[in-house]
Formats: structure tokens, C-alpha cells, sequence
């Protein structure tokens, strides 16, 4: 008998991401979105929201990746109602985990991408275990666009990125290489220290997330980028999402969560000159060559990191866990 999961955020992660392994697994999928979505609500909206919802649609367990405004009350009336509620854990990283530390008081269990934060989560008593990023075959697939660009990078200009941008995205637009940018306006801002100002022609916009299958598949170069170089396993949602997609090759600052996960299905470049050598060497690749290598990485992340294995992994957590 499939479980009642609700999902209390609408992000691209859940709506195209985890929900699709419990539906995939024979569960009812509810997520909080329209007239429900919760995160431009104030916390006592929220709330009376959370408590409508599931007064006419009872479920047997509640889903929270929480955002910087969430309402600690819904977690609160999970627990009168004895409702299991799991917090997934993604800004985790090493040495920056007040998200993931502040919510777990709340929680009933904890997933974490960060392998060096599950100490933190059992020192105060709570059950915790490492859930990672992944892929949806259904969404995160090859399809036919038309259009051939050489390189492309999604991704937003934060400030915490400015140093790997600097180092190893720059360089490529510097030398002429045909980038094609998306994400915020943050990549045109003048008071930004790293910004395309003086190459505006390789920013193209937004990019919503609807469209990385196109934008991925049509690129023979997908640019990577993390906030983290610690972690053995924390990673941003990229990695995972751009193999599966199996159009471009991942060319990415090393970081050893993405050498550990990802093996050999990933350029891992420790320093500029590496970062050029590696786009000079897929750009040189036959069309086939690189489509060979893309299909071996797109079927091992859809063996090793698709999300039926993460929704998996909750449904035990609920099936086993102790109040």
C-alpha cells in the first residue's frame, strides 16, 4: 500500500526532481504549490495554510527543504498530529550548516548531502543519514534542439563564487571561446566584483530550470560550479542533473565529492591552465567521441544517483524510525 508524502516546498528539486521516485515507487505525491505554496507566505500564513491542507488531505508523511523564511509552526503541528516530517538538509557544507542545524531541532529525521554533518545531526540525538543529489530520467534526459552551442554554464554570480569564477569561468570567456551565460542579473551588475560588463554577449538570461534538458543537450561543453571544496560528498544539484541529461561533458573546478561520486564522467580542473587544457581537449573530441562518453556518464548516474534510489531511502527512514 503506497504512502500519502507531501512536499511543503515547490522547488525545481522537488517538482522535477525527488517527487518523481515516490511516484515512480507507488506513492501519492501532494506538493504545496499554487494557492498553497508557502515560501513568498509569512510564517502564520504558512502555517494556516500547512493546517488547511491537510485537514482535507491527510498524508503519512511530510517532506521539508526548507527556505530562509519557513514556518517552524508547520513542523510543530506535524508533531501534534504525529505526522513524520523529514528535512533535507542541501545548504549543508563542512563549515556552514546553521540551516541544517537550526531545522533539525524540529525535524524527525535529517537527510544531509554532507557526510561531515551527520555527527553534528547524532551528537543531539537525532536520526540523520546522507541523502545526495540526483537525476529524473524522465526530465533529466537528451532532446533535440537544433541549435549547437560549444560551452554553456547555468548558474548564478554569488559572491561566494567570485574566486572560482575569477579562475576558472573568466578565462574561458576571456579567450573567446563561445560561452553562452545564464542566470541572474547578477552576472551584469556593476557593483559586483565579477561580472560579463565587458563581455555581454556571452550573458543570455535567466534560464529557467525547464529548460536544462535544451540547454545541456545542446551544448558540447557544460561549464560546472560548486560552493564547496571540502566536503567528500556535497555537491550542487548540477553534477548529477547534467550527466543524466548526456548531451554535454562536465567540465568543473575538482572538488573531491565530485571525483569521489563522479569517477572519470567528469573533468575535474585544479587551476586555469588545467580549465583550458580540458575545453580544448573536448572541443578537439569528434561529435561521436562525445557523445560516447556522455551516454557511459548519463548511465551511470542513472544507475547510481537517480532519485527512485533517494525516495527509497526516506521511506525506510519512515518505516524505521523510533519517536
Amino acid at each position: 500500500m503506497g504512502l500519502k508524502i507531501l512536499f511543503t516546498n515547490n522547488s525545481s528539486l522537488i517538482k522535477y526532481g525527488i517527487a518523481s521516485g515516490f511516484k515512480n515507487l507507488g506513492h501519492e505525491v501532494h506538493i504545496m504549490d499554487g494557492k498553497y505554496q508557502l515560501w513568498d507566505k509569512d510564517k502564520e500564513a504558512q502555517v494556516e495554510l500547512f493546517k488547511e491542507y491537510i485537514e482535507s488531505n491527510p498524508v503519512d508523511l511530510v517532506f521539508s527543504e526548507c527556505f530562509a523564511n519557513f514556518s517552524e509552526g508547520i513542523f510543530e503541528h506535524t508533531k501534534e498530529k504525529g505526522i513524520f516530517h523529514a528535512f533535507f538538509s542541501i545548504e549543508d557544507t563542512p563549515f556552514d550548516h546553521w540551516i541544517g542545524d537550526y531545522w533539525s531541532d524540529y525535524a524527525d529525521y535529517i537527510f544531509t548531502t554532507t557526510a561531515e554533518c551527520l555527527t553534528n545531526y547524532w551528537s543531539k540525538g537525532k536520526q540523520a543519514e546522507l541523502m545526495l543529489f540526483g537525476c529524473n530520467p524522465e526530465f533529466h534526459k537528451r532532446v533535440d534542439s537544433g541549435i549547437q552551442r560549444d560551452i554553456v554554464l547555468i548558474a548564478n554570480n554569488y559572491e561566494r563564487r567570485f574566486e572560482q569564477t575569477r579562475n576558472f569561468i573568466m578565462p574561458v570567456v576571456e579567450r573567446g571561446y563561445d560561452v553562452s551565460i545564464f542566470g541572474n542579473e547578477w552576472w551584469m551588475d556593476s557593483n559586483r566584483e565579477v561580472n560579463l560588463l565587458s563581455h555581454p554577449s556571452a550573458y543570455k538570461g535567466y534560464g529557467a530550470y525547464e529548460d536544462l534538458p535544451y540547454l545541456y543537450s545542446s551544448s558540447k561543453i557544460i561549464l560546472g560550479q560548486n560552493l564547496d571544496d571540502k566536503s567528500i560528498t556535497q555537491t550542487s544539484m548540477r553534477p548529477a542533473e547534467s550527466l543524466g541529461i548526456g548531451g554535454g561533458i562536465l567540465v568543473s573546478p575538482f572538488t573531491p565529492a565530485q571525483e569521489y561520486l563522479f569517477h572519470d564522467h567528469v573533468y575535474l580542473p585544479k587551476n586555469t591552465d588545467e580549465m583550458i587544457l580540458m575545453v580544448d581537449e573536448v572541443l578537439s573530441m569528434t561529435d561521436r567521441q562525445r557523445s560516447q562518453k556522455a551516454k557511459k556518464a548519463q548511465q551511470f548516474v542513472y544507475k547510481y544517483h537517480n532519485y527512485d534510489l533517494r525516495a527509497e531511502q526516506v521511506i525506510n527512514a519512515y518505516h524505521g524510525h523510533k519517536p
